[in-house]
C-alpha cells in the first residue's frame, strides 16, 4: 500500500514539473502574476506614472522615485492636481517584460506588500488616499486604502464605492498612530465582478491587526477597461495641518486566483493615406489623458479624459504634408451628447470642432487646418470641459486648391 501511494505521488510530482498542469477539476491555485524589483525595474514596474502631471512643483520633482529597496511618494505643501488636492501616485502593474497586467471580470487578485507611514503622514479630515483601485474611464474609485479622522482619532480605513450614489463605505478600521514609524505588511484581496468581495488585512509583524471581509460589493463598472491598483499619496489640501510628508512601499506582489487571463487581441489600426491613430507610438498624452480600450475604433482603441482644464490634452504628432496650405482634417471620435473639441495645429490660434453623437458610436466631423510643409503636430484639448473620446484623424485633400 505504501509503496503504491509513493508512486502515486512522483507520477502527481512529474506532472507539476512537466508543464505546471494540474489533475482536470482541481481547485485554482493562487499563481504569482506580479513581483518587480525597485533596483531591476524601477518606476517600470508601473504602468504610468503620475508625478506632478499639473507641473504644480518642478522643483520638487521627482515627487516619485527608488530609495534603496523601497518607491518613495513626497508630498510638498506647494503639490497641487488641482484646486483643492494633490497626487503624486503611480498606477497599473507592468511585466518585466512591458506587458500591462489587467485586472478583468470576474478575476479575483491578491496584492501584498510593506509600506512605511511616517508620523508626518497625517489622517485628515479631507480624503487622504495611500492605495485606490480604479479604472481608467471613471473618476470615482472603485476602493480605496485611506487615512481619515474618525471622533477625532487618526484611522487607517479600507474601503469600497457605490457608482450609483458616488459614497465610499469604510468596512475595516484601525488606529493609524501605532503603525506610524514602522513597516507594516498589508494584503488587498479583491474579486472584480458584479458580486465581488473585498479582503483587507494588516499585519505589524506576526501581530494582525485586522482582517476583515465585505462580500456582495460591485466592484466591476466597465465593459471595455479595466481596473487597476494605485500606490501613492493622493489629499486634500483643505485640511489643517498638514506637512510636508512621504510614503514608502516594497515588497509589491500580486497573485491571480486560477490560470493567466490571455492578452486582449486588439484589430488592426487604420493605415490608410492620411489617418493618425490617437494612440498611436509617438503621440503625447498629457495630465489625465491617455489611451484606454475601444470596441468600435479602429486599432481598438481611443485616447480618453481630454480638456476640462488647461492640463489634459493630447498631441498627434509626426502629421506629414507634401507643400503648406489647408487640409481637410476628418475628426474621428465617441461623443456624449454635444462636446467640441479645441485644436491647434503647430502652436497656432485654437479652432473649434464642435461635434454631437453617443459613445457607442464612432462620429466624424471636418474642419480646415493649415499645415506647414514636412512635420506637423495638432493638439487637441478644451479648457472649459472634457470634449469627446479621439479615436483617430484622416488628412484629407487641400482646400480652395492651395
Amino acid at each position: 500500500m505504501r509503496a503504491r501511494l509513493l508512486g502515486v505521488l512522483a507520477a502527481f510530482a512529474l506532472v507539476v514539473q512537466v508543464g505546471g498542469a494540474v489533475p482536470a477539476g482541481a481547485a485554482p491555485r493562487w499563481e504569482r502574476r506580479w513581483d518587480p524589483s525597485p533596483a531591476r525595474d524601477g518606476l517600470g514596474a508601473f504602468e504610468a506614472l503620475e508625478d506632478d502631471r499639473r507641473g504644480s512643483h518642478p522643483e520638487g520633482q521627482p515627487h516619485v522615485r527608488v530609495e534603496g529597496n523601497a518607491w518613495r511618494f513626497d508630498a510638498h505643501l506647494e503639490d497641487r492636481d488641482g484646486a483643492d488636492r494633490m497626487r503624486n501616485e503611480v498606477r497599473g502593474l507592468r511585466t518585466s517584460g512591458g506587458r500591462p497586467l489587467e485586472i478583468r471580470k470576474d478575476e479575483t487578485w491578491r496584492l501584498s506588500y510593506r509600506m512605511y507611514i511616517p508620523d508626518t503622514l497625517d489622517a485628515t479630515t479631507g480624503f487622504s488616499h495611500i492605495w485606490q483601485l480604479k479604472t481608467s474611464d471613471i473618476g470615482t474609485p472603485v476602493a480605496q486604502v485611506s487615512l481619515p479622522v474618525v471622533g477625532g482619532v487618526q484611522k487607517i480605513a479600507a474601503r469600497y464605492w457605490t457608482l450609483a450614489d458616488n459614497k465610499s463605505h469604510d468596512f475595516a478600521l484601525a488606529d493609524l498612530e501605532p503603525i506610524q514609524n514602522r513597516w507594516v505588511t498589508t494584503v488587498i484581496e479583491f474579486k472584480s465582478g458584479d458580486d465581488g468581495y473585498m479582503r483587507w488585512i494588516l499585519r505589524d509583524g506576526r501581530r494582525t491587526i485586522v482582517d476583515q471581509r465585505v462580500d456582495g460589493i460591485d466592484l466591476w463598472w466597465t465593459a471595455e477597461q479595466y481596473n487597476r491598483p494605485k500606490w501613492g499619496i493622493y489629499r486634500s489640501i483643505k485640511s489643517a495641518g498638514l506637512q510636508e510628508t512621504y510614503l514608502l512601499v516594497k515588497d509589491l506582489k500580486a497573485e491571480q486566483l486560477g490560470a493567466a487571463t490571455p492578452p486582449v487581441r486588439l484589430p488592426p489600426p487604420d493605415r490608410s493615406p492620411g489617418t493618425y491613430e490617437a494612440e498611436r507610438a509617438g503621440n503625447v498624452w498629457e495630465g489625465a489623458a491617455e489611451p484606454a480600450y475601444c470596441a468600435v475604433c479602429s486599432g481598438g482603441r481611443k485616447v480618453i479624459l481630454i480638456g476640462g482644464n488647461v492640463y489634459d490634452h493630447t498631441v498627434v504628432r509626426g502629421v506629414l504634408a507634401e507643400t503648406a496650405g489647408a487640409r481637410r482634417m476628418t475628426v474621428h471620435a465617441l461623443v456624449d451628447g454635444a462636446q467640441t473639441f479645441s485644436v491647434s495645429v503647430n502652436g497656432g490660434d485654437a479652432i473649434q470642432v464642435p461635434m454631437t453623437g453617443t459613445k457607442d458610436t464612432v462620429t466624424t466631423a471636418t474642419v480646415p487646418v493649415e499645415l506647414v510643409a514636412g512635420v506637423n503636430t495638432i493638439r487637441f484639448f478644451g479648457h472649459a470641459a472634457r470634449g469627446p473620446e479621439l479615436d483617430k484623424i484622416v488628412i484629407g485633400e487641400v482646400v480652395n486648391g492651395t
